[in-house]
């Protein structure tokens, strides 16, 4: 599923690398992969170990309520 996912992206970006209607669709777009990346690497982490799953789960808990005040 996660393989057929990033290889949908992966032709959704290429073709847009060969789109030269500007430099900043080209930054937002390679911000976009490391984005996706992350979660990729994120989301094998969490499907090995679920100890990392939920200090990352209560981290973001967290976060979340100091912001809400």
């Amino acid at each position: 599923m996660m393989k057929n996912f990033i290889q949908k992206m992966y032709v959704k970006v290429d073709s847009a690398l060969h789109n030269e209607k500007g430099a900043q669709a080209i930054e937002w777009i390679a911000l976009a992969g490391v984005v996706m990346a992350v979660f990729a690497g994120a989301i094998s982490v969490l499907e090995e170990d679920e100890a990392i799953g939920g200090a990352i789960s209560e981290t973001i808990s967290a976060i979340i309520s100091k912001l809400k005040g």
